[in-house]
């Protein structure tokens, strides 16, 4: 008797990740209309669902009449704020019980088990990627650069990286997004009143050869975080800048000392003096910038691409499903 293939939905490219025992899955790609992904949940025995939490929770929804195995991957949560978001977080609570697994880049899941009773056992750890490793984006050695750099759009806390650069008066610049894209993701546009030794630069973030031009001319990347921060924010850039053989200084949080070691220099969040002083440190002491640099290559070496994280993922959602 031929067994039957199990049914996969995704929107990620899982299908190559497969390996030997590929004749056992059939993949189809998350429709995107609502009553085609209605029908394929109907017919699902796997769903794997990469950062669409409208998605998810429809499949929430869904799975108790239907039970397919039910895996979120790089689920992005919030504190909540205010009335509204309360109760939105008690909803989401009684979603969440019915996804199988959760697959997070970051370990300190602290903040989302208490806000929203995600069950440490249903976590799985997974390394993020080097977006354009693959592709033979980052070169084996890379110039050391000129100045400070804060880039990145979601929760970035450019109030305090802008006071620490004054403090610390090294030459800075500051890549920033469009206002309304800043604002989508949780960050505050900072436009006026910048020191005299930081640079704004306005860049629409679509070209990755761009962003990584700007990351390859920084002496030191700096990522200012916030304190409420439960997520894994700024995980993507600073993987690209220990790619490019480039000191990070990180704000503690998840994604950071939960993660690294030796790999970023880590300060407190919300605190420009001690930004400050890490950054000038680092600024004026060689030794110890590229001890971290060659630390911090080391690691996203290890991280590699999008390959690599398939695989991952792929070995990670099957860990538990029903037979």
């Amino acid at each position: 008797m031929v067994e039957r293939r199990r049914r996969v939905i995704t929107n990620l490219d899982l299908a190559e990740s497969v390996g030997s025992e590929g004749d056992r899955y059939s993949f189809a790609k998350l429709a995107e209309d609502w009553n085609t992904y209605l029908k394929q949940c109907a017919n699902a025995d796997l769903i794997i669902i990469d950062n669409d939490q409208s998605k998810v929770y429809l499949a929430c929804l869904m799975r108790p009449l239907f039970r397919f195995h039910l895996v979120s991957v790089d689920m992005i949560l919030r504190p909540p704020r205010g009335f509204k978001d309360r109760l939105l977080s008690v909803l989401k609570r009684a979603l969440f019980t019915q996804v199988n697994k959760f697959i997070l880049y970051f370990k300190n899941t602290a903040g989302y088990e208490r806000l929203y009773g995600i069950s440490s056992a249903k976590i799985e750890y997974v390394p993020f990627k080097v977006n354009g490793w693959d592709e033979g984006c980052f070169p084996p050695t890379s110039p050391e650069g000129d100045y400070v750099l804060c880039a990145g759009r979601t929760l970035r806390d450019v109030k305090t990286f802008v006071a620490a650069m004054e403090i610390a008066s090294c030459p800075g610049l500051l890549l920033q997004q469009q206002n309304e894209e800043l604002r989508a993701h949780g960050t505050t546009p900072f436009t006026k009143g910048l020191p005299p030794n930081v640079r704004l630069t306005i860049d629409d973030g679509d070209d990755l050869a761009t962003f990584l031009q700007f990351v390859a001319g920084a002496k030191l990347v700096v990522i200012p975080r916030f304190k409420h921060d439960i997520a894994a924010t700024g995980i993507s850039t600073y993987l690209t800048a220990m790619a490019l053989g480039k000191c990070v200084i990180i704000s503690r949080g998840p994604g950071a000392e939960d993660v690294l070691k030796d790999e970023a220099l880590l300060v407190e969040p919300e605190n420009a003096r001690a930004l400050a002083e890490a950054i000038r440190a680092m600024w004026d002491d060689d030794h110890r910038r590229n001890e971290i640099a060659d630390a911090g290559k080391r690691y996203a070496e290890r991280c590699q691409g999008s390959r690599r994280l398939a695989q991952d993922v792929w070995k990670s959602s099957l860990r538990g499903l029903e037979k």
